[in-house]
Formats: C-alpha cells, structure tokens, sequence
C-alpha cells in the first residue's frame, strides 16, 4: 500500500521541487519518461492482490518563468488488473500542474498552492465507463517534512469527487469494479 500511496503521490502531484525562482529565470526544463509494472499485494487495504502498470511521460520546469515554484506538463496511463478475474481499470491523465510555496520551510511545516487543470484523473471500465473526470482545481496543502497535514480546496470545477473524499472514493470504486469487495 505505501508502494501505491507513493504512485498516487506522484502522479497527483508529481513531486514539490525547486527554490522559488525570478519570473526572468532559466526555465531549467527536464523532460522525463518511465513506465513500470508492480503487484500491489493489499490493494486498497483488502488483502487481495491488483497488478498496476504505469506509463508516463512530460516535461518539468524547476525554474519556470512564471510566479510559481515547479511546473510539471505530464501525461500517462495507468491500468490496475485484478489477477483472480483479469478485469481492468484504466486510469489517465494529462494537463500542466505547478506548486507554489506560501508558506513555512520545506525542511519543516510549510503550506503549498497547488493549480492542477486538465484531465487530472479519469478512471475507465474495459466497457468504456468514466467513473471519475476531470477538470480545474486550486487547493493548499499543508505538510510537515514529507507527511501531507491537511488539504483545503480552494477551487474545484470539476468534478473532482475523489479529492473531495480525501481519496476515499478510489478505493471505494476500485475495489467494486475490480470484484475485490
């Protein structure tokens, strides 16, 4: 679970980066690519394994020329195939996300924006099903070293209903769809 916890990270946020840099700085771009396949083992807290491959690809800006700290443009796939049944879940996603520190230190309790817009996490049925979208959302997160505190959503036209349930709902879908419940 912390193997997936550290996936999901990743892709919602695609990591904090970066010192805050000047608008007229080098964007010190870094493009990037990876794909990787695992088994989670207790998908979801039930117990019951789901094998999960990743495929993603995008550009990040460490510098950007913008008021923001990190700017990532990615886009990628995720399919989750429970073993036992061979069915499928596909998860994907595409747009820009940036992050900007605005308050506290890194090293310690800080506070980021973050602006994520685009498809931020679409989950699809083999029969083409959408189970959750996609859209426009501002929120502030607030961490202690590496260790999320709390999230307040500031802007959400969406829907957005897995981020509304503090990540809840995924499993809750995941685990229906996948026949693990």
């Amino acid at each position: 679970m912390r193997r997936f916890a550290l996936l999901v990270g990743i892709i919602v946020v695609l990591g904090l980066g970066g010192a805050p840099s000047a608008v007229a700085a080098s964007p010190d771009v870094s493009h990037f690519a990876f794909s990787e396949s695992f088994t989670d083992p207790d998908f979801c807290g039930t117990g019951q394994p789901v094998d999960v491959s990743v495929s993603v690809r995008g550009t990040e800006f460490f510098a950007p020329n913008q008021p923001v700290d990190y700017r990532n443009i990615s886009q990628g796939t995720i399919v989750y195939t429970n073993p036992e049944n061979d069915v499928t879940v596909s998860r994907q996603f595409a747009g820009p996300l940036s992050d900007t520190l605005i308050s506290g230190d890194p090293e310690g309790v800080f506070t980021v924006e973050r602006v994520v817009s685009g498809l931020s996490g679409k989950l699809r049925t083999p029969d083409g099903t959408v189970l959750l979208g996609a859209g426009y959302l501002i929120f502030h997160e607030t961490f202690d070293g590496d260790e999320l505190l709390s999230r307040e959503i500031l802007v959400d036209r969406g829907p957005h209903p897995n981020l509304e349930s503090d990540l809840a709902l995924f499993c809750e879908v995941m685990t229906d769809v996948l026949g693990l419940g």
